[in-house]
């Protein structure tokens, strides 16, 4: 399982979070991945420009139908429906599939978020004699939890079949084709609760509507770097007689040692 969210603010580099996909990455992961799903449908088929917007191209001149892809090209001129966030493009074209947060919650994977985790990574030594020593080394301290929460996604049409097939197409993405992929980039989707379909007055014309909440888990996480931090270690031993309390410490008596980290962990 991984994570590519892409961060913006300093802050995450400052305080080294390594991960923190609570709303932008999986509401984002999912907008993406339904504009992919219908891209390679013919008829409720979505269609992007070079920048990436919904492609919606002059219609002037054209004949009706002249949007429709045929059977053995998807690259069509105008996408048919509307994939993105909600509020947004609200009310512009349909069929529109809207995509909003509906809440995140933490929750803790331990009391202490996991603290006292580290992160070791590789070193290989080679000594004079060409032999090679393999140990582990400190890397960094992690801190990790767990957000959970929904994404809310609304299917708004101006066809009661269109949003009957749209709310099915969607509803069989996320119970069996998406699971695995969502898995892979750090999301766990839990199986979509599909709400009761409803319709609204549009000046003269109908809305129909219907809403899908998805529960998702996603985790956070923290690896503050050590590797740096620690070069060396000092032990200091003091002489005292320790049946008495109140037994002063041997002066001139103190031994002073040091032993680097390198050589600590190679037993030398």
């Amino acid at each position: 399982m991984s994570s590519n969210d892409v961060f913006k603010s300093d802050l995450y580099g400052l305080y080294n979070l390594i991960q923190a996909s609570m709303l932008v990455y999986p509401k984002e992961m999912i907008i993406d991945l339904l504009r992919n799903w219908f891209d390679e449908d013919s008829y409720y088929h979505y269609s992007k420009d070079q920048w990436g917007f919904p492609n919606t191209t002059d219609h002037t001149d054209l004949p009706p139908g002249g949007d429709i892809p045929s059977p053995n090209d998807n690259s069509l001129l105008s996408t048919r429906l509307y994939i993105g966030e909600n509020y947004r493009f609200d009310g512009i074209y349909y069929p529109a599939i809207l995509i909003k947060s509906g809440g995140m919650r933490y929750v803790p994977i331990s009391i202490n978020r996991e603290k006292g985790s580290v992160k070791y990574e590789d070193v290989i030594y080679e000594d004079g004699y060409g032999n090679y020593s393999t140990i582990k080394r400190p890397q960094s301290f992690v801190t990790a939890g767990v957000w959970e929460g929904s994404i809310i996604i609304d299917i708004i049409t101006r066809s009661l079949r269109s949003r009957d097939d749209l709310a099915q197409l969607i509803g069989m993405f996320f119970a069996e084709v998406s699971p695995e992929i969502l898995y892979d980039v750090g999301i766990i989707v839990k199986p979509p609760q599909i709400g009761a379909p409803s319709e609204s007055d549009d000046r003269s014309d109908k809305l129909y509507r219907l809403s899908m909440t998805l529960d998702i888990r996603t985790e956070w996480r923290r690896e503050v770097p050590v590797g740096n931090l620690i070069d060396a270690i000092f032990f200091t031993v003091d002489f005292q007689d320790l049946q008495n309390t109140n037994a002063p410490v041997a002066n001139n008596l103190t031994i002073n040692s040091e032993i680097s980290i390198t050589d600590m962990l190679l037993n030398i």
